[in-house]
């Protein structure tokens, strides 16, 4: 009650307005007197027309009027944001910019616009007056929307989020090489090839701290056919700390560089080189990946050291993942917990027999240590799983906790005899002896 204690009762007001659609904020100045003119105060504006379902042409026009209407009246204070979600028509080109043009004139420090478009080939280009926002700290842009050969320059922005957003060749770093103080990023875009084009696309910023990237594809969108030659992407992050990196379409190289800072990755590529790949990230302390190779030599055969990792997640749907396990608990002298899991990229059963125990030429130093949590989530049973998950139990001698959550067939009552001898493999000598061991069924 302390902090409300001397604020107005029209501040309080206000701020409930904040967190309403403006159109319904809108609508509370026929309550009363009081209520009349508070909506003018509002510093969050929002609309959103994609809710409209009954007579959508007619509706869409009032509230294109309604927009027009709210955005040019006198207001009290400058803008803090301003929220459009829309779907085509009729909305033009003209009034976008006018709006965007009205928040920017205002001061505007967040700008989020979602756009869906009717036809797939109809795309909005990125507002003009964005482009040479000095107050913007944040910019989420959402689908159908183009980014090509602007000039920019975005002195204050720290966050950018551009999702299935159409980016021109060349365009993206050009975008942000115009942010210098950018500090989180966000892209989803899709996977696109343009005839004749050697350029890498990059993400380069020395100041960024954040970063999500995903690729996507889409096949039956004539937008993106995909021609010519491709190239991959680079990434030179040298302040990064968080790494989310999701493509499971590019089949070219793509390189991460510089990230002696980086303390978290998510990784979930198709990659020509492991060593390429993890090289650079080795200063991680939490690890997530999923890695799809095409070759044993592909996988990197040890050597780089990290130091910081505590916590590793790999992804078994690989052929060759015992074989990156192998190299990853030897290089990880303080890892504290291993996750393993599996999903469908590549089918299990197509994969060749790796014997994993035949592979381990000494014990990880980590089984000594610092290893003290185990789980394993979609244990099927075969002989690579058994030899791994047995060698694991009877190695690591700091465990406090192993979970094996296993296929529902190993579990079934029909098959209990299977299940007796795994259980019975996995339980027998135990380096650890405080180790609690818990085999049961996935969810």
């Amino acid at each position: 009650m302390d902090k409300i204690t001397g604020v107005s009762e029209d501040v309080l007001l206000v701020k409930i307005l904040s967190f309403l659609p403006t159109k319904d904020a809108v609508s509370t100045s026929v309550l009363s007197k009081q209520w009349k003119y508070l909506w003018k105060r509002m510093v969050n504006l929002e609309y959103d027309d994609t809710l409209i379902k009954t007579k959508p042409t007619i509706y869409h026009k009032r509230f294109r009027r309604f927009v027009k209407r709210n955005l040019q009246i006198d207001r009290e204070s400058d803008l803090e944001s301003l929220s459009l979600k829309f779907s085509t028509m009729p909305f033009q080109t003209e009034d976008i910019e006018s709006w965007v043009r009205f928040a920017v004139s205002r001061g505007v420090r967040h700008v989020s616009i979602a756009y869906s478009a009717v036809k797939k080939w109809h795309t909005l280009p990125m507002p003009f007056h964005l482009c040479t926002c000095k107050t913007l700290v944040s910019l989420k842009l959402e689908a159908d929307i183009s980014i090509f050969h602007y000039v920019v320059c975005l002195p204050s922005l720290k966050t950018l989020q551009l999702q299935s957003v159409n980016i021109g060749q060349g365009s993206l770093q050009r975008l942000l090489s115009s942010c210098p103080v950018l500090e989180n990023l966000t892209l989803r875009f899709i996977h696109q090839k343009c005839y004749g084009c050697n350029e890498k696309n990059g993400v380069i910023v020395p100041s960024l701290l954040s970063l999500s990237l995903e690729i996507i594809n889409d096949v039956t969108d004539h937008r993106y056919e995909t021609r010519g030659h491709y190239d991959g992407y680079v990434i030179d992050t040298p302040s990064l700390r968080y790494l989310k990196f999701n493509d499971r379409y590019n089949r070219a190289s793509s390189y991460l560089e510089n990230m002696p800072k980086l303390e978290e990755a998510y990784i979930d590529t198709v990659s020509p080189s492991t060593r390429k790949l993890l090289e650079p990230i080795a200063s991680v302390k939490r690890l997530s990946l999923c890695l799809t190779v095409s070759a044993q030599q592909d996988v990197y055969s040890g050597g780089i050291v990290f130091h910081q990792l505590e916590h590793l997640k790999l992804c078994t749907c690989n052929t060759y993942w015992s074989t990156l396990l192998i190299h990853l608990l030897e290089d990880s002298p303080k890892l504290r917990v291993l996750e393993l899991y599996v999903r469908d990229h590549v089918p299990i059963s197509m994969a060749p027999k790796v014997y994993w125990k035949d592979q381990v030429s000494c014990v990880p130093q980590c089984f000594a240590k610092s290893l003290e949590i185990f789980k394993w989530t979609g244990y099927e049973g075969r002989q690579e799983e058994i030899d791994v998950a047995a060698y694991i139990l009877n190695n690591a001698h700091c465990l406090k906790t192993a979970t094996i959550l296993a296929d529902e067939l190993i579990i079934d009552p029909h098959t209990y005899r299977k299940r007796k001898m795994i259980n019975e493999l996995l339980t027998s000598s135990l380096a650890s002896a405080t180790c609690k061991l818990t085999f049961t069924k996935c969810d």
